[in-house]
């Protein structure tokens, strides 16, 4: 560690790395235990196991359907993060750039918004979609998680509201209009932070398990976190499944931060510190 730094950074540096090397840990004995059979997973856990199979991802693959329930995630993540990205970056777009009556209210409100999980206000929601029709509907789920948009407008409004005044002058000189300026320079400069939004924002939607079991109610449109839960609900009967479907809906998302990690902390410290 850099002898500079204080008492209280190296605490928190240490902190940090114990819980890294814990998560490491927890991942590297999921993975390790998909790969045995349940007999030996239940009688022999910390021991030496007594052999590797492929038997568990075949019969998720095989009798459970995983690609199924794979490729409803993906459909619902996909189209749920366009249109959260779509209406933050708008909404982000008018508190950052534009002082107003109500700015700061609306900030506020936004930022309560996050204290308030979507499953307090379900039995309306509930009602409204069956109202239009959409129950056992992607585009309920996709509504609703894509219009969880607190925490991407509080980021993407930081950002906005630190770009020089200059470049909004500059391309208005140009004889751009509004919707311009915003998609071909303003949304382009926030491509970090968006980025980092998209990322964040995966990960909630990939793991939802409460809004797609209310309003999908056939099995075919049903999700990967509702397949691990099908299994986890008798777990000692489904070890070995419950364990290989864990790993298969863990590698998604945990690639994505493998791969962009880097691309996450430089969009957070866009939309905080600078634009």
């Amino acid at each position: 560690m850099d002898k500079n730094k204080g008492p209280l950074e190296k605490v928190i540096n240490v902190i940090m790395c114990i819980a890294s090397l814990s998560i490491i840990f927890v991942l590297g004995y999921l993975f390790y235990n998909s790969f045995r059979t349940k007999s030996d997973v239940m009688t022999n856990t910390l021991g030496k196991p007594t052999g590797f199979t492929a038997e568990n991802y075949i019969r998720v693959f095989v009798n459970e359907s995983f690609a199924r329930y794979f490729m409803n995630s993906i459909i619902i993540l996909f189209f749920a993060v366009v249109l959260l990205v779509f209406l933050s970056s708008f909404v982000a777009y008018g508190l950052g750039r534009y002082k107003f009556r109500g700015n700061k209210f609306l900030r506020i409100f936004f930022l309560i918004g996050m204290m308030f999980p979507v499953q307090l206000g379900i039995v309306p929601i509930f009602l409204m979609i069956k109202g239009v029709g959409l129950i056992d509907s992607y585009v309920s789920v996709i509504l609703i998680l894509g219009t969880a948009i607190s925490m991407p407008v509080l980021m993407l409004t930081e950002f906005f509201s630190k770009l020089p005044n200059e470049i909004y002058e500059a391309a208005t000189l140009d004889g751009a209009g509004e919707l311009t300026i915003f998609f071909r320079i303003m949304f382009p400069m926030a491509q970090p932070v968006i980025f980092s939004v998209c990322l964040i924002s995966s990960v909630s939607i990939w793991n939802q398990f409460f809004i797609p079991l209310v309003f999908l109610q056939s099995d075919a449109k049903k999700t990967v976190p509702q397949l691990v839960v099908k299994f986890t609900g008798n777990l000692f009967n489904n070890m070995d499944s419950a364990l290989a479907a864990s790993v298969l809906s863990t590698i998604p998302i945990l690639l994505l931060f493998v791969f962009f990690s880097k691309k996450v902390l430089s969009g957070f410290m866009g939309g905080a510190v600078k634009g």
